[in-house]
């Protein structure tokens, strides 16, 4: 509830909080002659997509996709709701569909070269889920030459990790900008990041671990780093890297096996049975196939081997 209260005064960038009522829904205050879609949550987990507008005296009401009203707000009286004509009421069912989807959230952790990317990208391909790179996301802000950017390069040169506020803050905008259900991989690399998320965003369904030895994984990045371009990509970094998972990364992996959250996958041997076994672990999430007569196109791979 509080994500969907947070969620939703966000979306009103404009406005300013005017009500705030039950634990289904919040109200702000809208322009005059102005309507914002938002999405909300129930207590029970079902999403419903709002119609806020503003009627002529300033007023505000809350109108769902389908047209019913569910409350209306003014100071200090109660009006009905502003009637929306036909186009618009389809307008807004059309945009209920279209963002009524699956918000759930998976990590896929494994150390640096584990394919934990390659991998990410056949899920995504095979069941229309968002792809999201936690080092991609970085290394987009990197080259953007931002001061911030400026100060990642540096951190990611020493093989450390990011701060955790700058990292979700970054999932948090790509999120907003694309659909569910998400996979996040290399994230969450911390104990800080993963409680800045579960705070800000919410608990994952599970974590994905990807279990490949240390020498096949420096195998891995030694391949990839002929032709990645990567400043990571060099012996020296890829050491401390691995330093860094077994002592930041690792204790977050305990701690959703811990909380029975986590799925382990024998990730030493080649990129389709690595695929299978994945597909296997998701079998029980009941994902809807992009293209049920369509097999998955596999990436290359330099020296027949996955790589992150």
């Amino acid at each position: 509830v509080n994500r969907a209260r947070r969620g939703l005064l966000q979306a009103m960038t404009m406005t300013r909080p005017l009500l705030l009522l039950s634990p289904l829904l919040v109200l702000v205050a809208v322009p005059r002659s102005s309507a914002f879609v938002a999405s909300t949550q129930t207590s029970f987990g079902q999403h419903r997509s709002l119609v806020l507008r503003g009627g002529k005296t300033g007023d505000i009401c809350a109108v769902d996709s389908l047209h019913c009203p569910l409350v209306c707000a003014a100071s200090p009286r109660v009006q009905s709701p502003p009637r929306l004509s036909h186009a618009e009421t389809r307008s807004h069912q059309q945009h209920a569909e279209t963002h009524s989807d699956d918000r759930r959230v998976y990590f896929i952790m494994g150390g640096p070269g584990s394919g934990k990317g390659t991998q990410c990208e056949l899920l995504a391909r095979q069941f229309g889920m968002t792809h999201l790179s936690a080092g991609d996301l970085l290394r987009q802000e990197v080259r953007s030459e931002s001061k911030e950017g400026k100060a990642i390069a540096q951190i990611i040169r020493e093989g450390k990790i990011v701060a955790s506020e700058t990292t979700v803050a970054l999932l948090q905008n790509a999120m907003a900008k694309s659909p569910g259900p998400y996979l996040i991989d290399g994230f969450p690399r911390s104990l800080s990041n993963m409680q800045a998320f579960e705070e800000l965003v919410g608990q994952p369904q599970f974590m994905l671990f990807l279990d490949v030895s240390e020498e096949e994984m420096l195998c891995r990045l030694r391949n990839r780093g002929l032709s990645s371009g990567r400043t990571d990509d060099n012996e020296e970094t890829i050491r401390k890297r691995f330093r860094t998972f077994l002592d930041d990364s690792m204790p977050v992996v305990q701690l959703f096996q811990n909380r029975g959250i986590l799925r382990r996958i024998d990730a030493q041997a080649s990129m389709e049975a690595v695929f299978e076994r994945i597909c296997n672990a998701f079998a029980d999430q009941h994902l809807a196939q992009a293209d049920m007569h369509a097999e998955p196109e596999l990436p290359p791979a330099p020296s027949g081997v996955s790589v992150a």
